[in-house]
């Protein structure tokens, strides 16, 4: 109750903001530091494009699938501070850990406008909800969408696009209010346009967030046309270089690439044309071995992996028909599952709308009091029904359900009453309570942090890091090239980035890929790995490492690596 009682006087606004500003930075920070060591395989992609453009390279960012601002940006770390192999992952973090600061300020902006809308929105004998119960309901949002759905701890370029659709979200608002002049207007535009350059599909809900500027902003229609000639001064000249690498127009290839893999069921790597009524590749990876699969990717693509560098090349001729049912399947599937987010903390979210909606009155006119934020609330649907046509992960939907979820609790009015005016304090403090209980605090990383500075962690032999020097010990060199009897997307390309050397084949193997279950090299006869191993040899490749122990376990020629799980076999060795 005394802290209730601090906040909830003068300067409350000023020191609940402090607190949740500090509360951000100490946790993104934890998450960041504890994960410093790791990468996520896609970041690999992206820091070779970054590579790529730094070195001059530009048609590098011509890419079906990844967009290529956060390659860039990585790009220019890495290369500007050239980090050795113990530092360029924590670098990468460091980089990321900025991207989410950027994203809380971004944050701060939208919410405070939010706050000053509902404001100029309120009647005389409506319930004033203190700026204090607004800031905690908002920032717990933020903390569980930035630090468990996103998370500081991946290296996705998703927190880079939070922060794109908070402040154009922000500049709705402003626009709404009527206090945006020409500034706000085409900072909006650079928002979209850079967020497109993050993440492909950002161009559809541009555009309808476009839309929604010309429909609120229908009295300054030059400024509104300056913010389209802002995102299309970004977007047009990525747009015109990938539809004319592709032959066709196209914005991007993440969306046709996903309904293969997701909905078609397309292997994910190493298409061939096998799965029926979805075309023929024009450019597949090299098949060399039929059983166990084995693949060959050196050219034309390049980076650690290049069979992962750009999927949507080796994948151009996919054409899966469109299969209703499938889609309609699959869609209801995936919809089920972004409604089961509202039950998240423990079910307080939906529990504390479901509270005040009932405590508010208002029957059917709920629906004209949320409808008031359609401006908002359309492109935040779009993107979630987006996702829900194809794939999602959680990490995609954070900004797009914290804007839905905020027009939710910003659109309850309450009669003016002591009572009312409890309950909403209570609903603000349940879900911050809730974001803290015991259940949610592995977002937290309080406990990882405390070892580490306490030196009670040990080193993981298996880490990229330890695995890329391991490696340099036994004779690799920056420019090889190699090959993995397991799929590399899986850990190998991680070190190969670090070790800087290319995965040119593979066997296409993973243990809990269906696909891919009868693949396992070791699991061949004595004749048939030689076989395989002659094929690979044949590759250009220096050296074939294994994530699994060798079979026998005194197989000739197969060395462990170091202290780490892998192993290696010498194609060619140089003095």
């Amino acid at each position: 109750m005394n802290i209730l009682n601090t906040l909830a006087g003068i300067g409350a606004e000023q020191r609940t903001r402090r607190f949740f500003l500090v509360i951000a930075v100490l946790l993104g920070f934890l998450q960041a530091w504890t994960s410093r060591m790791d990468l996520v395989n896609d970041t690999v992609s992206y820091l070779d494009i970054g590579d790529g453009v730094w070195h001059g390279n530009w048609l590098v960012v011509v890419n079906g699938l990844w967009g290529p601002l956060y390659g860039i940006i990585l790009g220019a770390a890495t290369n500007l501070l050239k980090p050795s192999v113990d530092w360029e992952y924590p670098l990468v973090h460091s980089v990321i850990y900025a991207i989410f600061l950027f994203s809380l300020w971004s944050f701060d902006f939208f919410l405070r406008e939010f706050i000053s809308l509902r404001r100029e929105r309120e009647s005389a004998d409506e319930l004033s909800v203190p700026a204090w119960v607004w800031l905690m309901i908002g920032y717990t949002l933020f903390l569980w969408s930035a630090l468990q759905l996103i998370q500081v701890s991946e290296t996705n370029p998703d927190m880079l696009v939070a922060a794109f659709v908070y402040l154009t979200a922000g500049l709705l608002i402003r626009v709404k209010r009527g206090v945006a002049g020409w500034p706000a207007y085409l900072t909006m535009g650079v928002m979209l346009g850079l967020g497109y350059l993050t993440k492909l599909i950002m161009f559809p809900v541009s555009l309808i967030c476009l839309t929604a500027l010309f429909a609120i902003g229908k009295r300054r229609p030059v400024q509104c046309l300056a913010a389209v000639a802002a995102f299309s001064a970004l977007a047009a000249p990525f747009i015109v270089a990938l539809s004319l690498e592709k032959g066709r127009v196209t914005f991007g290839e993440s969306g046709r690439y996903n309904y293969a893999v997701h909905v078609s069921h397309v292997p994910r790597t190493h298409w061939q044309g096998e799965t029926a009524g979805c075309g023929e590749p024009l450019h597949a990876t090299r098949q060399i071995f039929d059983h166990p699969a084995t693949f060959e990717f050196g050219t034309p693509v390049s980076g650690a992996y290049p069979a992962w560098t750009d999927p949507s090349y080796w994948y151009d001729g996919v054409r899966c028909r469109v299969d209703v049912r499938h889609v309609v399947g699959n869609t209801a599937t995936l919809l089920r599952t972004e409604a089961l987010f509202f039950f998240e903390l423990h079910g307080s979210i939906v529990a504390a709308l479901f509270i005040l909606f009932y405590a508010s009155g208002r029957k059917w006119a709920i629906l004209e009091d949320l409808l008031a934020y359609w401006f908002l609330l359309l492109p935040a649907i779009a993107a979630l029904c987006i996702y829900a046509l194809i794939h999602i992960e959680p990490r995609y939907l954070g900004p797009f359900l914290v804007t839905f979820l905020l027009c939710l609790y910003f659109s309850v009015h309450l009669r003016a009453s002591e009572g009312h005016a409890r309950l909403y304090s209570a609903i603000a403090v349940l879900l911050l309570a809730m974001y803290f209980v015991p259940i949610e605090t592995s977002s937290l990383h309080i406990k990882a942090f405390v070892d580490d500075v306490a030196g009670r962690s040990k080193i993981d032999p298996d880490s990229p890091e330890e695995i890329a020097k391991a490696m340099y010990q036994l004779g690799l060199r920056p420019g090889d090239r190699i090959a993995s009897l397991e799929y590399s997307l899986y850990n190998t390309s991680t070190w190969a980035r670090l070790a800087r050397v290319e995965i040119i084949a593979e066997v296409y193997y993973w243990p809990t890929l269906s696909e891919s279950a009868a693949n396992d090299f070791w699991k061949a006869s004595p004749a048939t790995q030689g076989m395989v191993i002659q094929a690979i040899g044949k590759t250009g490749a220096r050296v074939i490492v294994s994530q699994m122990p060798p079979t026998p376990s005194d197989a000739s020629g197969w060395r462990r690596v170091g202290k780490t799980d892998y192993y290696a076999y010498w194609l060619h060795r140089t003095t």
